[in-house]
């Protein structure tokens, strides 16, 4: 079975990751997979194929432009796939795959139009809500994508026939055309796509994101310590997030609100920060030690060095950072958000604090710290069970069989 896999980016992001976790268990479970994509961001050409000509690196900025003077909206993040994108849908065609599989295909990969043309079977993953809003990718406390959007909070407006509903308009049109069955990695996200308007009535399958258990696995503890440069004897509790220091969402706000009542409990835990450039951060109540940016192997080694890794999204799908750690062993304390209670058994694999609230985040935390090492063998095997790539990939294939016609 040829399955083409479509995301912008080959490293950036949650959903970059995903997308190149997923095409190797495709390989592995015996598929002929590959993934298509707009940037490679300087990773190895091997197994990519790429939509890059001379418009690349210019399609996020112009697929940009409308929302380009909304400078006081709340986050960044925004999509309106407006501009067509002939060179993706020449590589799809090229392909020709029996199963179109799409990612995240903002920033200029693929526009409305070019969604609502694709031909045979097609499967989206949803790493976000974007593919039901008006543009935003996290709505937050906003609903009114389950009827239709307008007077965006995002963008900080207050106008109904604003660009969140233009975009949810143009969406509507193109959706009704467009043929693709959904899959979400989360119960939770499934629910908040079944319950809009854009997507009421479409099939929507729930199938976990992988985790390369290869790299994310138990490993000896003192020694990765030792490697990292991190004290040997004393509690560790880690929070790292690709771009955390500028995405809002990331809530790394909420974990400095945590770390006085952190050290008032437990006044020997030291912090670690992972994923954001080391020497920039400040402001902390007490001293953090910082990692830095690592690659997979070196974050594997820092999340089983850790005696907690602390995850204080305002809202997450269904996190790589929190099911890497317990694939590591290593429990977590998170908010009760999104479809993060999916992934934590309380008491068992971590510790679900009431949501946005840092007081009872630093509560787990030091709960978590005093258990010990007594929880990382569920950890591991609860990481196994659900998202080892093998297992995602035969759901995949038993997903896709279900759509292709008979020959």
């Amino acid at each position: 079975m040829r399955v083409l896999l479509v995301n912008a980016y080959a490293k950036s992001g949650g959903a970059s990751v995903a997308a190149r976790r997923l095409c190797a268990a495709l390989n592995g479970v015996g598929a002929e997979a590959r993934l298509l994509i707009q940037n490679a961001e300087g990773a190895e050409a091997t197994g990519l194929l790429s939509t890059r000509d001379r418009w690349a690196c210019r399609r996020p900025v112009i697929d940009a432009l409308p929302v380009l003077l909304r400078r006081n909206r709340r986050s960044p993040h925004w999509g309106n796939a407006w501009i067509g994108n002939g060179a993706t849908r020449k590589a799809i065609r090229d392909f020709a795959p029996d199963i179109t599989h799409l990612h995240w295909v903002n920033h200029g990969m693929l526009s409305l139009r070019d969604i609502a043309r694709l031909r045979g079977p097609v499967v989206w993953t949803l790493h976000d809500s974007w593919v039901f809003t008006g543009g935003c990718h996290s709505p937050q406390e906003c609903r009114k994508f389950q009827e239709c959007c307008g007077a965006c909070p995002e963008l900080n407006s207050a106008y109904d026939r604003d660009l969140s509903r233009r975009n949810w308009n143009r969406k509507r049109a193109a959706w009704k055309s467009a043929d693709f069955t959904v899959v979400t990695p989360s119960r939770w996200l499934a629910g908040e796509a079944q319950s809009s308007s854009l997507l009421a009535g479409r099939q929507i399958v729930t199938i976990p994101n992988a985790v390369d258990t290869a790299v994310f696995c138990s490993m000896d503890r003192a020694a990765a310590r030792r490697s990292l440069g991190l004290p040997e004897k004393v509690p560790l509790f880690l929070f790292g997030a690709h771009g955390a220091a500028t995405d809002w969402n990331k809530g790394m706000d909420l974990w400095l609100a945590a770390l006085p009542a952190v050290a008032g409990k437990t006044p020997d835990a030291v912090p670690v920060l992972a994923g954001v450039a080391a020497g920039t951060f400040s402001g902390a109540a007490r001293p953090v030690h910082e990692l830095g940016v690592l690659p997979p192997e070196r974050m594997a080694m820092a999340m089983a060095a850790a005696d907690v890794v602390v995850v204080p999204s305002r809202m997450e799908n269904l996190p790589n950072m929190v099911a890497e750690s317990l694939a590591c062993g290593t429990p977590v304390a998170a908010f009760a958000v999104g479809g993060i209670p999916e992934m934590i058994r309380p008491g068992g694999t971590g510790f679900l604090a009431r949501p946005l609230d840092p007081a009872d985040l630093a509560r787990g935390i030091c709960e978590l710290l005093a258990r010990g090492g007594g929880m990382r063998e569920a950890c591991a095997t609860f990481a196994r069970e659900t998202y080892a790539p093998e297992i995602v990939a035969r759901r995949h294939m038993e997903l896709y069989r279900s759509l292709i016609p008979s020959r």
